[in-house]
C-alpha cells in the first residue's frame, strides 16, 4: 500500500479513529465490546467473532486489537487491569517444553472520549512475565493497563471505550494449537465481583507446515462483481511428507471476499518420483479441495494450481486465501495463514462528459435526474441555477444554492444562451432559471434569450408538452466581485438552511499538513453553524469543496487570499457562522485570514495540503469520517457507496457543476495534478482506498466505509485520459 500520505496527519487520523473505542478490531470481525458498569458486578472485554490464525515456530504475527469500557468510578486512584496469556485456555504453564506464546513487543492502549464531559484518564502499557512461568525467560506474556485518572472534572462516572492496539505474538514450535485466551482481572473497584479470571480469545494458534504457498504472480486484475481466472497457486513442500491427503485454498473472509468458482483447475505435481501418484481438484463451497492420492511425498514436492477461477465480491484492494493440509479440508495444518489470490480492482465507470465544457454540465445534471426519468424531484420546483462558463467563482459558490433548491447547475457563454444548455431547459422541463453573476458573467442577452425560450414538460419537444409560457428568470444574484456574488448566493436560502456540525474532534490538525494556523478548540460544545472559506482567486479548493457544501448545507464564501475579504467577513456575520471550514493552505487562505476570522468569536479547522489534490484528498477523509463520540469528520463514511469522483486539478471545467452528483449518493470528489498525472496525494489516497485498513483507517471504525468500490470520472479523455484512469484503478487495487 501507498504510504505518502503525510505521517502525521495520518497517525492523528488513526488515533481519532481510536478514540471510537473499536479500534482495529473491526476489520477482524470484533463485536462490539461488553461494557464494563458500574456496580453490576461484571467486566467483559470483547472476543472477535472470528480470530486471526498464528502459526507455530512464527514471531511477530498481529492478533486482534483488545476492546472495552470502563466506569470511572475510581475517584483519584490509579487502577490496572491485568491480561495473562494462556494458549489455549490454559490458566499457567505457559512457557513449558516450547509451548510458549509471549508478546512480540509492547502494544498501545488509549482510552477514548467519555459518555459524559468528563476527560479520559491515561492508560499506560508494561509487559512483563508471568510468575508462574518460569520457563519463559526474558519473553513477557503478561500486558499491564495501568489508568491514571485525569484531574476531577465533569461527570463523576463517565464510560470511557479503550482499545487496546498493535498487539503481536512470538509462537514457539511446540505451543498448543487452538485459542490464545488472555485472561484478566482488575483492581478497579466495582467492576468485578471477584478477582476470578474470565478470558477472551485474540487468536487462534495452528500448526505450520514446513511448506510455502505463492501467488498472484503476475499480478492479476479482478473487477469488484466480476469473474476471471488468477495466476498460479504454487505449494511448495520444504521437506518431504509436509503435504497430506487433502490440500485446501480457502478464500480468507476480510474486507475483499471472493469465492472460487467454475471449472476446477488443474494440479500438477512436480519432480516426478515423490511418490504422489495424483492431485485433483474440486471446488466445494467456493474453497479449491485437492485430493492427494499415493503420498506422502518422498521428496519434497511442488503442487501448481492452474487455471483456477473466481466470482469477485464487491470491495477493492488485495484478495487473499488461507492453504492448509491434512486428512480432510479444512486442513488440520496451515501451509501458509494468507496467500495473495488476485487484486480486486474498483470499477471504472463510464465518464460523465460532453463535448465542451456546457455539455459536461448538463450531463451532470442528466446523470441525477435523467429525463428518461422524471426530471427534476418535485422539491425543484422545475428551477435549474445558470452560470458563466468562463470562470470558476460563480458556479462554485452556487453549488450551496443548488443544494437548497434540490437541483443542479448548467452553464453558457456569457455573451449567448448556448443552444445545447437551451435545449437542455427544455429537456428537463425547466420553467424558472436562478441566475448567478452580473453582466459580466451572464450578459443581459443571455438573459433575455433564457425569457424568450418557450417551456416544456420534462422531455422538451417531442416528448414534453408546452406549458404555455416562456422560462422565467430569478436574479441575478450577484454582487460587483466574486466575493460579493458569493455573499449573496450565501444569503438566498434562509438562515435556518445553514448547517449546524458537531466537528469537535478535527481540531486536532490531522487535516492540515501545512504551516496554516487554525484553532485548537471550537468555540463552544456541540453543534456550531457551519460555513466554508475558499480562495477566491483559483478554483481547486473550492471545487472539491463544492460537493460538500452541496450535500451538506454549508455554504461557500470566498474571500482574498492575503486577507479576509469583507464581504466574506459580512456573510458570516449574516448567517450567525460559529465555526469555519477553511481550504486550503495559507498560501490560498492565508494565516491573516484565519486570525480575522477567529476575531470574529468564530473557531477555524483548516484542511490543506502540500497541494491541491493533497487537499482535495485530505477534505474526502474528512467527509468520510466517522463522528461517532470523537465527532471528526461528516460522517459519510456509514454510508457512502464506495464511489469517489475524480476530475483533473489544472482546470475547473468537469468540477463545476458536479455537485449535483452528490443529491443522491456521497460521493467525495479528488483531483489529479493533471489529464495525464495522477499525482502522489491522491495515488496515495486511492492506495488507502484499496488497503485493509481502509481510508483513514476507516475500516477499523465503521465495517468496509473506508473502501473504493469504484471511480467515476468528470470530463472526457481530454481531462482524464487512459492511461491515468487506468493507474488509478490499479492504486486502489494494489492497496
Amino acid at each position: 500500500m501507498k504510504t505518502l500520505l503525510s505521517s502525521a496527519r495520518r497517525w492523528l487520523a488513526v488515533w481519532a479513529a481510536l478514540l471510537l473505542g473499536v479500534g482495529g478490531a473491526a476489520a477482524l470481525g470484533v463485536g462490539p465490546a461488553s461494557a464494563l458498569t458500574n456496580g453490576a458486578g461484571n467486566f467483559a472485554i470483547a472476543s472477535p467473532s472470528t480470530a486471526p490464525t498464528i502459526l507455530t515456530g512464527t514471531n511477530n504475527q498481529s492478533a486482534s486489537n483488545i476492546t472495552f469500557d470502563v466506569v470511572n468510578d475510581w475517584g483519584t486512584s490509579t487502577n490496572t487491569v491485568t491480561l495473562t496469556v494462556s494458549p489455549n485456555g490454559q490458566a499457567s504453564n505457559n512457557c513449558t517444553t516450547g509451548n510458549d506464546v509471549v508478546f512480540a513487543g509492547t502494544p498501545t492502549a488509549k482510552a477514548g472520549t467519555g459518555s459524559g464531559n468528563e476527560a479520559a484518564p491515561t492508560v499506560s502499557v508494561g509487559v512483563s512475565q508471568n510468575s508462574a512461568d518460569t520457563a519463559c525467560g526474558s519473553n513477557n506474556d503478561v500486558l499491564t493497563l495501568t489508568f491514571t485518572p485525569a484531574p476531577a472534572s465533569g461527570t463523576a462516572t463517565d464510560t470511557f471505550p479503550v482499545t487496546v492496539s498493535g498487539i503481536a505474538y512470538n509462537v514457539g514450535s511446540a505451543a498448543s494449537v487452538g485459542a490464545v485466551t488472555l485472561n484478566y482481572e482488575t483492581t478497579i473497584p466495582t467492576a468485578v465481583s471477584s478477582p476470578t479470571p474470565t478470558g477472551t480469545s485474540n487468536a487462534t494458534v495452528a500448526t505450520k507446515a514446513n511448506a510455502g504457498a505463492t501467488g498472484n504472480n503476475p499480478q492479476t486484475y479482478v473487477t469488484v462483481g466480476g469473474t476471471g481466472v488468477v495466476s498460479d497457486i504454487v505449494v511448495t513442500e520444504a521437506a518431504k511428507a509436509q503435504v497430506g491427503a487433502e490440500l485446501c485454498i480457502t478464500p480468507i473472509s476480510g474486507v475483499t471476499t471472493f469465492s472460487f468458482s467454475g471449472t476446477a483447475p488443474t494440479v500438477t505435481v512436480t519432480p516426478s518420483g515423490t511418490g504422489i501418484t495424483s492431485a485433483t481438484a474440486s471446488i466445494v463451497g467456493g474453497v479449491i479441495e485437492i485430493a492427494v492420492a499415493g503420498g506422502p511425498s518422498t521428496a519434497p514436492a511442488t503442487f501448481t494450481v492452474h487455471g483456477a477461477s473466481v466470482t469477485n465480491g464487491t470491495t477493492s484492494g488485495l484478495a487473499q486465501a488461507s492453504v492448509s493440509t491434512g486428512a480432510s479440508c479444512p486442513g488440520s495444518s496451515v501451509i501458509q495463514s494468507s496467500v495473495p489470490i488476485f487484486n480486486s480492482a474498483p470499477t471504472l465507470n463510464s465518464a460523465i462528459a460532453g463535448i465542451d465544457i456546457d455539455a459536461t454540465a448538463i450531463n451532470e445534471l442528466e446523470t441525477t435526474y435523467p429525463v428518461s426519468g422524471g426530471c427534476l424531484p418535485s422539491a425543484a420546483k422545475n428551477s435549474v441555477i445558470l452560470a458563466t462558463d468562463q470562470n470558476f467563482p460563480d458556479a462554485l459558490a452556487a453549488s450551496y444554492l443548488a443544494g437548497y433548491l434540490h437541483t443542479g447547475i448548467l452553464l453558457t457563454p456569457t455573451a449567448n444562451l448556448s443552444s445545447e444548455t437551451q435545449a437542455a431547459l427544455q429537456a428537463e422541463g425547466i420553467t424558472n432559471v436562478y441566475v448567478v453573476g452580473g453582466p459580466l458573467a451572464v450578459s443581459q442577452n443571455t438573459i433575455s434569450q433564457i425569457q424568450a425560450t418557450p417551456a416544456y414538460t420534462c422531455g422538451g419537444p417531442g416528448v414534453g408538452t408546452k406549458t404555455g409560457g416562456n422560462i422565467q428568470v430569478t436574479g441575478p444574484i450577484y454582487g460587483q466581485t466574486q466575493y460579493d456574488t458569493a455573499e449573496q448566493i450565501a444569503a438566498t436560502p434562509p438562515v435556518s438552511y445553514v448547517a449546524s456540525l458537531d466537528l469537535a474532534g478535527a481540531y486536532a490538525g490531522q487535516y492540515n499538513d501545512t504551516t496554516g494556523n487554525q484553532s485548537s478548540t471550537p468555540t463552544a460544545a456541540g453543534a456550531l453553524s457551519t460555513a466554508i472559506i475558499a480562495s477566491g482567486a483559483n478554483f481547486p479548493d473550492a471545487s472539491a469543496a463544492s460537493v460538500m457544501a452541496y450535500h451538506d448545507h454549508i455554504p461557500l464564501l470566498l474571500t482574498d487570499p492575503s486577507s479576509l475579504s469583507t464581504q466574506a467577513s459580512a456573510g458570516l456575520s449574516a448567517l450567525g457562522i460559529k465555526q469555519v471550514i477553511v481550504l486550503g493552505g495559507p498560501l490560498a487562505v492565508s494565516n491573516a485570514d484565519v486570525t480575522a476570522i477567529q476575531g470574529m468569536g468564530i473557531s477555524v479547522i483548516r484542511i490543506a495540503g502540500q497541494d491541491p489534490t493533497d487537499t482535495a484528498q485530505m477534505l474526502a477523509s474528512f467527509e468520510l469520517n466517522q463522528q461517532g463520540t470523537t465527532y471528526s469528520g461528516l460522517g459519510w463514511g456509514t454510508s457512502w457507496g464506495g464511489t469517489v469522483m475524480v476530475a483533473r486539478g489544472d482546470f475547473y471545467s468537469d468540477a463545476l457543476a458536479g455537485s449535483v452528483l452528490d443529491a443522491v449518493n456521497t460521493q467525495p470528489l479528488v483531483l489529479t495534478a493533471n489529464p495525464s498525472t495522477v499525482g502522489t496525494y491522491l495515488a496515495a489516497f486511492l492506495g488507502s482506498g484499496g488497503s485493509t485498513a481502509g481510508i483513514d483507517n476507516l475500516n477499523n471504525v465503521v465495517g468496509s466505509s473506508g473502501n473504493i468500490k469504484a471511480i467515476q470520472p468528470l470530463g472526457g479523455p481530454l481531462a482524464l485520459n487512459a492511461t491515468t484512469l487506468s493507474a488509478m484503478v490499479t492504486d486502489v487495487a494494489n492497496g
